[in-house]
């Protein structure tokens, strides 16, 4: 089975003192996974044609356009806009259980039919859905039918970096469309009343704050227990839909250098999941300088630009190892943060991110190109989506509303003005902090939290104001291409084109300790960018994941990025709280 490590470890149920193998591979008596080879074909109608084998097959969750999906087209003509999936399977129920059926994420408009019975459907291209399966399932045979439509850069959505012209045309900063089912596809089993949803407020330094949503009906108690190293260290209860603060004993606190996680159990009548928390605040502080502050304290966040693209799988990557690698890499270079870039990952990325301790910018994927006043209520739904179904990580700290001049000049009208969209992500979570407009022209608006610049090859010099402080939010783009690893022969490009990977590593620590002169100031940056993506060649690893330094040259850029990270110390946090 592709994929087969459990998609949702921040709500796992099942049974087992193992926490991290329950998060890893789940309790096969609360779910199963769905991936592996389903029946596919383009689809010439809407209409659903029950009791039809489809004429091809697809591997699920990989993108059509990706190699692994084994449907993939060679050329932008034969790209496939409508689509139909099919798979038969066998389920049985336990007594007094529901089934859920969830989809991580499908790219973009999406039907569904389970046993002649039309399910519902779902508008957007990177959050998940679900849906209660339980008065159509039968043990055996069981035919779901899933329409898929997704115009990519031609529609009115939000997409992203995803482009239809680069399967003839590769080259530049947009990529290889990702069509269809590109998560996991899961069912899982619940008793009859059962734990819906968690929100997990962990924005402070001594008490988690959750309030648990249960269905059908969300009313009751609920029991809790916070552990530590398997260990109860706090328990009591709490009411269904009303937030209750935990104070947590002796609180030690997540941070890059320290990425402390709790285990928090949560039972409800017949059910329980297991949740984890970590606790950290991120705020502006005012004085001297506006700086944000990691538990009070100025931590220079260094980081890079990652896209999230894989060579075989693109918005997929091919492996739960390959999903981590990235993160671990990113470390490896001495960097502390990552400004995920026109993209919501899958969960387990954000899980991953929680454990190994690295900062997230994270942005809102933008309609990259042509966007019209069509986008706006894709963009505000697709804004709430990711807010809601990513806020439990304690690694995101900051949202990302809009991208230089993507497409905020088409949000005119109120309440979605540029500053409408700002206070709405405001509105949602209040406990993070907001670049209105990374690199783009609706920075000097001066709204929200960043002073937000983007500067190529070399770091600008951004200056803090009275509310935002400064951040360069885009740099670098290096390219020492290497022969063998190209997308294209040939075909690389780069902001910045370096002879070797030496003069890479070189002119990079050149660039870092420019940013240590203007440490006063200057409180984060983003080096573009983790990988090479298709013809792009800027990263600091190959699109492949190979790395493009030896040894010696990574410890010069390691050493480097501590410099600049560790610079923090020179400055007293006690004057900016």
């Amino acid at each position: 089975t592709p994929l087969p490590a459990y998609p949702r470890p921040q709500m796992v149920r099942g049974s087992g003192s193992d926490f991290a193998k329950l998060r890893d591979a789940g309790d096969p008596a609360a779910w199963a996974n769905l991936n592996g080879l389903w029946e596919w074909e383009k689809a010439e109608t809407d209409a659903p044609a029950f009791g039809k084998t489809l004429n091809g097959s697809i591997l699920v969750p990989f993108p059509v356009e990706s190699c692994l999906s084994g449907v993939a087209p060679t050329k932008t003509a034969d790209l496939v806009k409508t689509m139909w999936y099919r798979l038969t399977f066998d389920h049985s129920s336990a007594p007094e259980t529901r089934t859920l059926l969830h989809f991580g994420a499908v790219d973009w408009q999406t039907t569904v039919y389970l046993n002649t019975a039309r399910l519902g459907n779902h508008t957007g291209g990177f959050d998940g859905f679900s849906f209660d399966i339980s008065d159509h399932l039968t043990e055996k045979a069981n035919e779901l039918l899933v329409y898929v439509y997704d115009p990519s850069d031609h529609g009115p959505q939000p997409n992203g970096k995803q482009r239809s012209a680069a399967l003839d045309s590769p080259g530049g900063d947009t990529y290889t469309p990702s069509s269809g089912i590109w998560q996991t596809v899961w069912l899982e089993s619940v008793p009859t009343s059962y734990i819906s949803s968690l929100e997990i407020d962990q924005a402070s330094e001594t008490a988690v704050t959750v309030t648990v949503q249960t269905a059908p009906s969300n009313h009751g108690t609920v029991g809790f227990a916070v552990m530590d190293d398997g260990v109860v260290i706090k328990s009591g209860s709490m009411e269904v839909g009303k937030p209750m603060a935990i104070s947590v004993p002796d609180a030690k606190l997540w941070s890059p250098d320290s990425p402390k996680l709790y285990n928090l159990k949560l039972t409800a009548g017949g059910d329980s999941v297991l949740a984890y928390f970590g606790l950290r605040t991120f705020v502006l502080g005012t004085e001297p300088v506006p700086r944000p502050l990691l538990n009070q304290k100025f931590t220079f966040m260094a980081g890079f630009l990652d896209q999230s693209f894989w060579p075989d799988g693109l918005f997929t990557a091919p492996t739960d190892e390959a999903l981590e690698f990235d993160l671990i890499a990113t470390k490896s270079f001495g960097l502390n943060m990552i400004r995920l870039h026109q993209k919501v990952n899958p969960e387990r990325w954000y899980y991953h991110a929680d454990r190994h301790g690295l900062v997230l910018f994270q942005d809102m994927p933008q309609k990259y190109g042509g966007a019209s006043e069509k986008l706006i209520p894709y963009f505000v739904d697709d804004l709430k989506a990711m807010i809601q179904g990513r806020k439990n990580h304690p690694c995101i700290v900051q949202w990302t509303a809009f991208n230089e001049e993507d497409c905020w000049k088409v949000f005119t009208t109120k309440p979605y003005d540029v500053l409408g969209i700002t206070q709405l992500a405001k509105q949602l979570d209040p406990t993070r902090l907001v670049d209105t407009n990374s690199g783009g022209g609706a920075t000097k608006l001066g709204y929200a939290d960043v002073n937000d610049i983007h500067s190529y090859p070399y770091p600008g010099d951004p200056h803090p104001n009275h509310t935002q402080y400064a951040m360069v939010g885009e740099f670098g783009g290096l390219g020492a291409f290497i022969k063998g690893r190209e997308w294209i022969p040939g075909g690389c490009y780069a902001y910045l084109k370096v002879n070797s990977s030496q003069s890479e590593a070189d002119i990079y620590a050149t660039m870092a300790k420019t940013l240590l002169k203007r440490a006063d100031h200057i409180s984060a940056s983003v080096y573009t960018q983790t990988t090479d993506v298709e013809c792009e060649c800027d990263g600091f690893l190959n699109y492949d994941r190979t790395s493009k330094f030896n040894e010696s040259q990574t410890k010069v850029i390691y050493d480097a990025n501590r410099a600049l990270v560790e610079a923090s110390s020179a400055f007293d946090p006690m004057v900016y709280v």
